[in-house]
């Protein structure tokens, strides 16, 4: 685990719109159970394409430690998604 910038999602805020899922090119957000979810840390780059497509302003980034990104699975989870 390192120390990081990663996307945190208020679940209060979400309305499950789900605009920010096509923004995040690593396929790191999904709705489940009505609501945007982080799927798994390697996902996200941190970057936070997403944040601009959140009407609820839902999402914001964040520092704290999580598994460091991982541009190959991320590609392979974008590719499962398409």
């Amino acid at each position: 685990m390192v120390l990081r910038n990663i996307v945190k999602i208020d679940e209060k805020k979400c309305n499950g719109c789900g605009l920010c899922i096509p923004a995040c090119a690593e396929g790191a957000l999904q709705i489940i159970d009505g609501k945007a979810r982080l799927v798994k840390d390697v996902y996200c780059d941190g970057l936070g394409a997403c944040l601009g497509e959140c009407p609820q302003d839902a999402i914001t980034i964040i520092q704290r430690e999580a598994e460091e990104f991982d541009d190959k699975a991320a590609e392979e989870q974008f590719i499962i998604l398409i």
